[in-house]
């Protein structure tokens, strides 16, 4: 949607011809952008679709399918500077504690290296629990999880201006149960890397 947004602002007292194609997200999602001038509109709903408009009072073209060819060679360099998609790391934590699981200490190499190799800008990193006990137990012990996962990224060289870190308590479960079960798999840290 950025392509488009940019070529909407050239539009603006031009009388040059310009190609707006909608593409999908990395993660593949399609968003929905409108070509309007004086003379009509176009809305771009699926992948790839395109319109080509040559004056702010001329009509948009007809929709149309851009060949994969085409976008990758007329949009490279916009392509380029695309951000990476954020990358997501579970780490699971035993019953009413601030211990990963055993399963979970494997994921901490591949999330250290993910960081690492993506020169992260940003690492969200936010704590869960399951729904039994109290709102304020869960609420601390969330936050307790994510502030361990925190500090471990600390002591593996993560620069500490880029890591923020929240508690979800018991909401925002992962598997939604009733209040007070014991769901292993909402017992969590999530770790957003971007």
């Amino acid at each position: 949607m950025a392509v488009a947004s940019l070529a909407l602002f050239l539009l603006a007292g031009c009388a040059t011809k310009h190609t707006v194609v909608l593409v999908p997200d990395p993660d593949g999602h399609t968003g929905k952008a409108e070509v309007t001038t004086g003379g009509g509109k176009q809305v771009l709903e699926r992948p790839n679709d395109v319109t080509r408009v040559s004056g702010s009072s001329a009509p948009p073209s007809p929709v149309t399918t851009a060949d994969p060819g085409f976008i990758a060679s007329t949009f490279a360099d916009a392509l380029a500077i695309e951000p990476l998609p954020p990358e997501k790391f579970i780490l699971f934590f035993e019953t009413g504690k601030t211990e990963l699981t055993q399963d979970s200490q494997k994921t901490v190499a591949p999330m250290l290296e993910a960081i690492k190799r993506r020169g992260a800008i940003t690492i969200a990193v936010s704590g869960h629990t399951d729904t039994s006990g109290t709102a304020q137990i869960n609420e601390k012990l969330a936050y307790d999880r994510a502030d361990l996962v925190k500090e471990l990224l600390l002591q593996n060289g993560v620069d500490p201006q880029r890591v923020t870190v929240s508690s979800h308590g018991k909401g925002n479960p992962l598997v939604p149960t009733p209040d007070g079960v014991a769901e292993p798999r909402n017992r969590r840290v999530e770790v957003i890397i971007r």
